[in-house]
């Protein structure tokens, strides 16, 4: 296992480069940062809902089958509609959302750091990481109305802490030495 982590090193180093590199951004740019988090909410939930309305309408299906899929599609794109039309509530919804998000990944990251313990002796990056999301969700469930620019800034410094982990965590990886047995 640690010669495949050693060959693999660097996809924890570029997600930590990726990481750092959005941190920066969610600075230089926080309000288009915010309003980046709608957009993209919106665009899904529309394609979603235009993909669902194909695979009801292309795929076959039986008349509960199809009924199922329209709904989905319809509530794709009341989602997309209601994201663009009604953008400050969206934030805040994205804010809970994003929130959840943290939380549940960093639960399941620190689940993983235990067992790559195993493996990698003393290591406490991938265990930071994990309680930087745990953290970061926390706070925004804290505060979910100080809105999607405290979000942006709050992703900003997220973003950095955890691509350091994860970019020093790769070149811990890289210099492992296998365990003797």
């Amino acid at each position: 296992m640690v010669a495949i982590l050693r060959q693999n090193w660097w996809t924890l180093a570029l997600r930590g480069v990726i990481a750092i590199i959005f941190g920066i951004c969610a600075f230089i740019w926080p309000i288009a940062t915010a309003l980046a988090f709608v957009i993209l909410l919106a665009a899904f939930a529309f394609v979603e809902g235009v993909f669902a309305f194909i695979g009801a309408f292309s795929w076959g299906l039986s008349g509960s089958q199809r009924l199922l899929l329209i709904a989905l599609g319809l509530l794709g794109l009341a989602v997309g509609v209601a994201a663009v039309m009604y953008p400050g509530i969206t934030a805040v919804v994205i804010v809970a959302l994003v929130a959840w998000w943290a939380i549940v990944s960093g639960v399941i990251q620190f689940v993983v750091a235990i067992e790559l313990r195993k493996v990698i002796e003393n290591d406490w990056l991938l265990v930071v990481g994990a309680l930087l999301s745990i953290l970061f969700g926390v706070l925004l469930l804290w505060r979910p109305l100080a809105g999607i620019l405290t979000l942006s800034w709050l992703f900003g410094i997220y973003a950095l802490l955890y691509g350091i982990m994860m970019l020093s965590l790769g070149f811990r990886v890289k210099s492992l030495r296998p365990i003797p047995l």
